[in-house]
């Protein structure tokens, strides 16, 4: 007898087993159960694709402030360089201005053949 109460015992406990799970939702329980492994990989893989998502978002952000400031340094470079050729420029007419007048340049002091006629 003792063998007979000790199976009742354990269908007992295997009953109140069933109703626990039935209770907590039956099938979907022992799903969880089986893919606990397999779901804790897809929730890792989903968190990692978001944390690539904004990885990427970041880089594409900085490549283009990268490239709007290498846009301005070109702006900036083409606006200096043509400065320093309007500069040059006047350096040189000034220059052919300065080598002019040394041509009409009277060293003697109240020179009637100077031009143009000043009181030195």
């Amino acid at each position: 007898m003792n063998f007979i109460q000790r199976n009742m015992e354990t269908v007992s406990v295997i009953e109140i087993v069933a109703t626990i799970i039935g209770t907590m939702g039956g099938w979907e329980a022992i799903k969880y159960l089986l893919n606990r492994k397999t779901n804790k990989r897809k929730e890792e893989a989903e968190a990692d694709g978001v944390e690539f998502g904004v990885l990427r978002d970041s880089m594409e952000f900085l490549q283009n402030q990268l490239k709007e400031k290498e846009e301005r340094f070109v702006n900036q470079t083409d606006r200096l360089r043509k400065l320093q050729d309007d500069y040059f420029e006047l350096m040189k007419e000034k220059q052919s201005i300065e080598l002019e007048l040394q041509r009409f340049r009277c060293v003697r002091p109240k020179c009637a053949q100077r031009e143009p006629q000043n009181g030195y």
